[in-house]
């Protein structure tokens, strides 16, 4: 079996173009102005998400060592920057979510077998009633109106 050996130069342009490359800049309104400081927040939030799942494990960890560990994780959890931090991370991340939200009809087909798709407004509609609603019945149960 015989490989054909690559060009080095194959993309290389055969003679020089008439123009030089314009020199890097970063782009108009950066960082800012423009959409920049939204999509520097909704890139932010990933450390509340990072920081809500180190939790979340440390506390699984504490649940496997024992009542003593849980007891210490959770009297932990009481302290005033862990409250500071679960207010600021669920609203970081509400807005997460829905910003999120607003970007899912982009990424569904126009047809989905025989249906077709509702419009945009419906099915963010339909994500933000749902998130609400699943927002709400998880409060309630956490909070002991419902078990």
């Amino acid at each position: 079996m015989t490989h054909a050996v690559p060009r080095v130069d194959a993309m290389k342009p055969s003679k020089p173009g008439p123009t030089r490359t314009a020199p890097p800049r970063p782009p108009d309104k950066f960082p800012g102005g423009g959409r920049y400081p939204a999509y520097l927040a909704f890139g932010a939030c990933g450390a509340f998400l990072m920081i809500s799942a180190s939790l979340l494990t440390r506390g699984i960890w504490a649940l496997g060592n024992g009542e003593a560990a849980w007891d210490a994780y959770r009297a932990g959890l009481g302290h005033p920057a862990y409250l500071v931090y679960h207010v600021a991370a669920f609203l970081g991340l509400t807005w997460f979510v829905l910003r999120l939200f607003r970007l899912f009809p982009a990424t569904q087909p126009y047809r989905i077998g025989p249906l077709k798709r509702p419009p945009d407004a419906v099915l963010v509609a339909g994500l933000y009633g749902l998130f609400f609603t699943v927002l709400a019945v998880g409060t309630l149960f956490l909070g002991g109106a419902m078990l």
